[in-house]
């Protein structure tokens, strides 16, 4: 009886090996990134939302914690009295219906997003010599995101009670080599150095952090100016 996501580990394991096989149809390789990787997201989101729901109600019921408090200097009997003023939260079984439209988009546009940024990384290295395209791009993101899905399966983990403040730096950790693994799956697609396409995800981190930076400084000063 085969392992689920058995392959997915190795691959992991053996980055430099994992795409050595010639590129699947894009539509198969996308398919299969959504068969992976879609019902994991669903569990993630389903889960995420169940414990924010619970912590407004929390909030709502209790008032914000001590620390929270001070932190903002407030009087406490007016802030619970505010906090117990706000509307109360949907039930879960509004919500989790909007899931399985959202989450499904949110997996295609996260796939199509590290495509262009990544694409543009290795363009700006120099690893898109041999004119393979956008295409080439795409199928490399699908089948890494794919294996990539074990990421979200280990995030699971978090939601069990006790584990979440353990597994909070490895899964970190986790997050940051499975970031760093597209690039692999690049650099096979486009017949470049294995570091040029690891170099590339680095790329779009910067670049993005990058636009991040500004955007927060931009609207930092537009606060400062207005009146």
């Amino acid at each position: 009886m085969a392992i689920p996501f058995a392959a997915s580990f190795r691959a992991l394991v053996q980055p430099s090996g994992a795409f050595a096989e010639g590129p699947p149809p894009l539509g198969r390789a996308l398919g299969r990134m959504l068969a992976a990787w879609v019902p994991l997201a669903l569990a993630h989101a389903g889960l995420t939302a169940w414990q924010a729901l619970a912590a407004y109600g929390g909030l709502r019921r209790n008032g914000p914690p001590a620390w929270l408090e001070r932190a903002m200097g407030a009087d406490p009997e007016e802030l619970g009295a505010l906090f117990r003023a706000l509307p109360p939260p949907p039930a879960f079984g509004r919500i989790w219906p909007w899931l399985l439209l959202i989450v499904p988009i949110g997996v295609l546009g996260t796939w199509f997003h590290h495509t262009v940024w990544d694409h543009t990384g290795l363009w700006l290295l120099g690893g898109l010599q041999q004119k393979r395209g956008l295409r080439a791009s795409l199928v490399a993101e699908a089948q890494a995101l794919r294996i990539a899905a074990v990421g979200t399966l280990a995030g699971l983990l978090g939601f069990v009670p006790g584990l979440g403040v353990l597994l909070a730096v490895p899964l970190l950790l986790l997050d940051a080599y499975l970031w760093l693994f597209r690039g692999f799956a690049l650099a096979a697609r486009h017949g470049c150095e294995p570091w040029k396409g690891v170099a590339a995800t680095v790329v779009h981190a910067v670049l993005l952090g990058g636009c991040a930076l500004g955007l927060a400084a931009l609207m930092l000063l537009l606060l400062r100016v207005s009146p």
